[in-house]
């Protein structure tokens, strides 16, 4: 098998590409109010936890929790869909 140095490799052979769409539809329903707002704030507004608990006025670990939780029933709703 014939190698070539990482030089002489054009750069978008080296691309990597996404597993996942930047963004898939949330199923409605799924998700509490609060567990939509805590993942929009996470992942679309890119806020710390400190950040998003500090604007609801509850406490980080809360806030940690609530996206624990919605992870686990989007993680649980995708993996039965596919």
């Amino acid at each position: 098998m014939a190698t070539q140095s990482l030089d002489d490799t054009a750069e978008s052979a080296l691309a990597m590409t996404p597993a996942m769409p930047e963004h898939i539809k949330m199923p409605d329903g799924l998700l509490s109010p609060r567990q939509q707002l805590v993942i929009t704030m996470l992942y679309d507004r890119e806020m710390e936890v400190a950040e998003i608990a500090a604007a609801l006025s509850i406490d980080a670990q809360t806030v940690r929790s609530t996206h624990h939780k919605a992870m686990l029933k989007l993680r649980a709703h995708f993996k039965d869909s596919m």
